[in-house]
Protein backbone atom coordinates (compact mmCIF):
# COMPACT_ATOMS: atom_id res chain seq x y z
CA UNK A 1 0.00 0.00 0.00
CA UNK A 2 1.17 3.24 -1.00
CA UNK A 3 2.80 5.83 1.68
CA UNK A 4 -0.03 8.30 3.33
CA UNK A 5 0.50 11.28 1.30
CA UNK A 6 3.69 13.71 1.19
CA UNK A 7 6.28 12.92 3.46
CA UNK A 8 6.83 15.78 5.78
CA UNK A 9 9.99 17.88 5.94
CA UNK A 10 11.84 15.72 9.08
CA UNK A 11 10.67 12.65 7.63
CA UNK A 12 7.90 12.12 10.35
CA UNK A 13 4.00 11.55 10.16
CA UNK A 14 2.00 12.75 12.74
CA UNK A 15 0.23 9.96 14.39
CA UNK A 16 -3.28 10.34 12.63
CA UNK A 17 -1.55 10.21 9.66
CA UNK A 18 0.39 6.78 10.02
CA UNK A 19 -2.70 5.65 11.74
CA UNK A 20 -4.92 6.36 8.95
CA UNK A 21 -2.49 4.68 6.59
CA UNK A 22 -2.14 1.91 8.56
CA UNK A 23 -5.85 1.40 9.19
CA UNK A 24 -6.52 1.27 5.81
CA UNK A 25 -3.85 -1.33 5.27
CA UNK A 26 -5.80 -3.56 7.84
CA UNK A 27 -4.70 -2.68 11.40
CA UNK A 28 -7.57 -2.02 13.61
CA UNK A 29 -7.00 1.87 15.07
CA UNK A 30 -9.55 3.51 18.14
CA UNK A 31 -12.52 4.99 16.65
CA UNK A 32 -11.58 9.04 16.09
CA UNK A 33 -11.26 12.31 14.11
CA UNK A 34 -9.10 14.82 14.01
CA UNK A 35 -10.64 17.98 15.64
CA UNK A 36 -9.11 21.99 14.74
CA UNK A 37 -11.64 23.23 17.16
CA UNK A 38 -13.19 22.80 20.63
CA UNK A 39 -16.56 22.56 19.05
CA UNK A 40 -15.13 19.52 16.34
CA UNK A 41 -13.98 17.74 19.36
CA UNK A 42 -17.28 17.96 21.24
CA UNK A 43 -18.77 16.63 18.17
CA UNK A 44 -16.53 13.98 17.49
CA UNK A 45 -16.54 12.79 21.17
CA UNK A 46 -20.59 12.63 20.83
CA UNK A 47 -20.52 10.70 17.96
CA UNK A 48 -18.02 7.92 19.16
CA UNK A 49 -18.80 8.37 22.69
CA UNK A 50 -17.14 8.77 26.20
CA UNK A 51 -14.62 8.57 27.68
CA UNK A 52 -12.22 9.71 25.24
CA UNK A 53 -8.53 10.59 24.99
CA UNK A 54 -6.86 14.17 23.35
CA UNK A 55 -3.62 13.82 21.48
CA UNK A 56 -1.83 16.83 19.89
CA UNK A 57 -0.75 16.38 16.44
CA UNK A 58 2.06 17.72 14.31
CA UNK A 59 4.98 16.24 12.20
CA UNK A 60 7.22 17.64 14.71
CA UNK A 61 5.68 16.28 17.73
CA UNK A 62 6.31 12.50 17.64
CA UNK A 63 6.59 12.47 21.73
CA UNK A 64 3.40 14.51 22.26
CA UNK A 65 2.59 13.45 25.96
CA UNK A 66 6.55 14.88 26.86
CA UNK A 67 5.16 18.56 26.49
CA UNK A 68 1.63 17.97 28.18
CA UNK A 69 0.31 16.94 24.47
CA UNK A 70 -2.16 14.13 25.47
CA UNK A 71 -4.73 13.95 27.64
CA UNK A 72 -6.79 10.66 28.61
CA UNK A 73 -10.03 9.89 30.74
CA UNK A 74 -12.04 12.91 29.46
CA UNK A 75 -15.59 11.83 30.48
CA UNK A 76 -18.39 14.25 28.99
CA UNK A 77 -18.23 17.25 27.03
CA UNK A 78 -17.60 19.80 30.31
CA UNK A 79 -13.93 17.46 30.59
CA UNK A 80 -13.16 17.51 27.44
CA UNK A 81 -13.23 21.12 26.60
CA UNK A 82 -11.25 21.98 29.96
CA UNK A 83 -9.21 19.13 28.91
CA UNK A 84 -8.86 20.83 25.45
CA UNK A 85 -7.53 24.22 27.10
CA UNK A 86 -5.30 22.73 29.13
CA UNK A 87 -3.77 20.77 26.06
CA UNK A 88 -3.44 23.93 24.06
CA UNK A 89 -1.63 26.01 27.22
CA UNK A 90 0.55 23.31 27.15
CA UNK A 91 1.88 23.40 23.58
CA UNK A 92 2.00 27.10 23.62
CA UNK A 93 4.58 26.88 27.07
CA UNK A 94 6.73 23.83 25.92
CA UNK A 95 6.41 24.94 22.11
CA UNK A 96 5.29 28.13 21.35
CA UNK A 97 6.93 27.84 18.01
CA UNK A 98 4.78 24.86 16.91
CA UNK A 99 1.81 24.68 14.62
CA UNK A 100 -0.73 21.75 15.10
CA UNK A 101 -2.31 19.93 12.45
CA UNK A 102 -5.03 19.65 15.06
CA UNK A 103 -6.18 17.42 18.09
CA UNK A 104 -6.54 13.65 17.29
CA UNK A 105 -9.85 12.79 19.67
CA UNK A 106 -10.26 9.00 19.97
CA UNK A 107 -11.97 6.63 21.92
CA UNK A 108 -10.28 5.02 25.03
CA UNK A 109 -9.19 1.68 24.63
CA UNK A 110 -9.86 -0.16 27.54
CA UNK A 111 -7.28 -2.30 28.96
CA UNK A 112 -5.47 -5.34 27.50
CA UNK A 113 -2.24 -6.86 27.37
CA UNK A 114 0.30 -4.09 26.16
CA UNK A 115 2.72 -5.36 23.19
CA UNK A 116 4.87 -3.44 21.16
CA UNK A 117 5.70 -4.18 17.52
CA UNK A 118 8.18 -2.18 15.72
CA UNK A 119 10.07 -2.26 12.43
CA UNK A 120 13.40 -1.22 11.32
CA UNK A 121 15.29 -1.07 8.11
CA UNK A 122 18.78 -2.58 8.60
CA UNK A 123 21.79 -1.37 6.58
CA UNK A 124 22.64 -5.23 6.30
CA UNK A 125 19.98 -7.30 7.18
CA UNK A 126 17.02 -5.16 5.17
CA UNK A 127 13.47 -4.72 7.34
CA UNK A 128 13.59 -6.36 10.51
CA UNK A 129 10.45 -6.46 12.86
CA UNK A 130 10.85 -6.63 16.93
CA UNK A 131 7.39 -7.97 18.74
CA UNK A 132 7.38 -8.18 22.36
CA UNK A 133 5.73 -6.43 25.60
CA UNK A 134 4.91 -3.11 25.11
CA UNK A 135 3.93 -0.01 27.31
CA UNK A 136 6.37 0.93 30.52
CA UNK A 137 7.36 -2.92 30.11
CA UNK A 138 9.11 -2.48 26.95
CA UNK A 139 11.86 -0.36 29.50
CA UNK A 140 11.68 -2.41 32.34
CA UNK A 141 12.10 -6.18 30.59
CA UNK A 142 13.00 -5.90 27.38
CA UNK A 143 11.36 -8.93 26.72
CA UNK A 144 11.43 -9.13 22.76
CA UNK A 145 11.82 -11.11 19.74
CA UNK A 146 13.59 -9.66 16.27
CA UNK A 147 12.44 -11.54 13.67
CA UNK A 148 12.65 -11.06 9.67
CA UNK A 149 9.88 -8.79 7.90
CA UNK A 150 8.84 -11.79 5.72
CA UNK A 151 8.24 -14.40 8.21
CA UNK A 152 4.90 -15.94 8.01
CA UNK A 153 2.14 -15.68 10.76
CA UNK A 154 2.37 -19.30 11.94
CA UNK A 155 6.08 -18.82 12.36
CA UNK A 156 5.29 -15.31 14.33
CA UNK A 157 3.24 -17.16 16.50
CA UNK A 158 6.07 -19.33 17.42
CA UNK A 159 8.45 -16.51 17.99
CA UNK A 160 5.35 -14.72 20.39
CA UNK A 161 5.85 -18.36 22.05
CA UNK A 162 9.47 -18.05 22.83
CA UNK A 163 8.85 -14.43 24.92
CA UNK A 164 10.09 -15.14 28.55
CA UNK A 165 6.32 -13.60 29.16
CA UNK A 166 4.46 -15.79 26.78
CA UNK A 167 2.60 -17.16 29.77
CA UNK A 168 0.86 -13.80 29.52
CA UNK A 169 -0.55 -14.26 26.10
CA UNK A 170 -1.78 -17.68 27.70
CA UNK A 171 -3.82 -16.21 30.30
CA UNK A 172 -2.28 -16.35 33.98
CA UNK A 173 -3.92 -15.76 37.45
CA UNK A 174 -7.50 -15.79 36.35
CA UNK A 175 -7.22 -12.96 32.85
CA UNK A 176 -8.31 -14.48 29.76
CA UNK A 177 -5.79 -15.63 26.94
CA UNK A 178 -5.31 -13.06 24.29
CA UNK A 179 -5.69 -13.32 20.36
CA UNK A 180 -2.31 -14.38 19.40
CA UNK A 181 -3.23 -15.09 15.59
CA UNK A 182 -4.36 -11.71 15.82
CA UNK A 183 -1.23 -10.10 17.11
CA UNK A 184 0.61 -12.04 14.71
CA UNK A 185 -1.73 -10.87 11.66
CA UNK A 186 -0.34 -7.34 13.07
CA UNK A 187 3.37 -8.17 12.99
CA UNK A 188 3.07 -9.90 9.16
CA UNK A 189 0.67 -6.23 8.05
CA UNK A 190 3.43 -4.33 9.47
CA UNK A 191 6.46 -6.30 8.16
CA UNK A 192 4.64 -6.32 4.68
CA UNK A 193 4.22 -2.41 4.91
CA UNK A 194 8.29 -1.92 5.46
CA UNK A 195 8.96 -3.99 2.60
CA UNK A 196 6.75 -2.88 0.32
CA UNK A 197 7.49 1.06 0.88
CA UNK A 198 11.12 0.79 0.72
CA UNK A 199 11.17 5.12 1.76
CA UNK A 200 9.91 3.86 4.78
CA UNK A 201 13.01 4.04 7.72
CA UNK A 202 10.99 3.06 10.89
CA UNK A 203 7.42 2.15 11.92
CA UNK A 204 6.69 1.73 15.82
CA UNK A 205 3.53 0.98 17.12
CA UNK A 206 3.42 1.30 21.09
CA UNK A 207 1.26 0.05 22.44
CA UNK A 208 -0.52 -2.63 20.47
CA UNK A 209 -3.25 -3.72 22.83
CA UNK A 210 -3.86 -7.46 23.04
CA UNK A 211 -7.72 -8.43 23.87
CA UNK A 212 -9.38 -11.86 23.70
CA UNK A 213 -10.64 -11.70 20.43
CA UNK A 214 -8.82 -8.49 18.70
CA UNK A 215 -5.85 -6.22 19.33
CA UNK A 216 -6.05 -2.26 18.58
CA UNK A 217 -3.37 -0.14 17.96
CA UNK A 218 -3.00 2.58 20.73
CA UNK A 219 -0.44 4.66 19.20
CA UNK A 220 1.67 4.57 15.76
CA UNK A 221 4.44 6.12 14.29
CA UNK A 222 5.65 6.37 10.74
CA UNK A 223 9.01 7.66 9.78
CA UNK A 224 10.27 7.95 6.06
CA UNK A 225 13.98 8.89 5.32
CA UNK A 226 14.05 12.83 5.62
CA UNK A 227 13.09 14.94 2.36
CA UNK A 228 16.36 17.26 0.96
Amino acid sequence: MPLPGAVPPSGVFAEYQGKAWLAAAGLTVPEGALATSADDAAAIATRIGYPVVIKAQASELPHKSDVGGVIVGLADEAALRAGWDRLQQNIATHRPDLTLDGVLVEAMGPRGLELVVGARRDAGWGPVVLVGLGGVWIEALKDVRLIPADLAEADVVQELGRLKAASLLRGIRGAAAVDVAAIARAVTLIGGQMRANPAITEIDVNPLVAYPDRVLALDALVVCAPQA
